[in-house]
């Protein structure tokens, strides 16, 4: 049973939400929004030996292509991404450890001509796409995503901002939506929790002092906030 004592209000950016037993109130409000890109769909017609699969997002915009795609195995990176998968009645053939990019580079072996398509977001790192590169996989760099700021939630934000009291972010371009609209002078009083080194690094280059859960889920991040209050109680 989680404990009573905590009443504190934190706002949770990232774009999907569920469910988490917690003492917190908890508010959702995604900073950015995601819309689909146009590309050729002939890369449809190839056979590929995996799919890698690096988000939700991915499978909402790419489960009805994945469905018809012709390809042998399934690569997820992530807890949540391999369960969008499973729910949207795919097998999901290997994931990493530690849900995070780097651990999927340490675990997954590339073979030489490896036919892999990668469908992802368009600000992407490169950390994948160069490892497939390097070790001679035949590479489809599938841009399918753009994230975009939600104006309707950063106006939101703005009106309760000083009424709360914790903020999460899970990717480094909702860092860069937040601070496109805010300045970190408004997170001082706030703890503030990101998923990753990424995240954090992105929070860092503007002058804010994040804390990283041991892993990268929600659930995590929620827990990692629960003890900065305790901390203080």
């Amino acid at each position: 049973m989680k404990s009573t004592k905590i009443n504190k209000r934190v706002v949770v950016t990232q774009s999907h939400f569920r469910d988490v037993e917690t003492s917190l109130d908890l508010i959702h409000l995604p900073i950015i929004t995601f819309k689909k890109l146009p590309y050729e769909k002939s890369i449809l017609n190839k056979q590929y030996d995996y799919a890698v699969i690096t988000s939700k997002n991915t499978v909402r915009f790419f489960k009805d292509e994945l469905n018809v795609l012709d390809v042998k195995h399934i690569a997820s990176i992530g807890k949540t991404t391999s369960e969008a998968l499973v729910e949207a009645g795919f097998h999901v053939d290997f994931e990493p450890s530690d849900y995070t990019q780097e651990g999927f580079k340490e675990e997954f072996k590339v073979e030489k001509g490896m036919r892999v398509l990668y469908p992802a977001s368009k600000d992407k790192r490169s950390i994948m796409r160069d490892y497939f590169i390097s070790e001679g996989a035949e590479l489809t760099d599938l841009p399918l995503y753009a994230p975009a700021s939600n104006d309707i939630t950063i106006r939101e934000l703005k009106r309760i901002l000083s009424d709360i009291d914790g903020i999460t972010f899970s990717s480094p371009s909702g860092v860069h939506a937040f601070m496109a609209q805010f300045k970190k002078e408004d997170l001082t009083d706030l703890k503030v929790i990101s998923i990753g080194h990424v995240t954090q690094s992105a929070l860092l280059s503007y002058g804010v002092k994040t804390k990283i859960p041991k892993e990268a889920t929600l659930e995590s991040m929620i827990n990692e906030m629960e003890k900065e209050f305790q901390n203080e109680i």
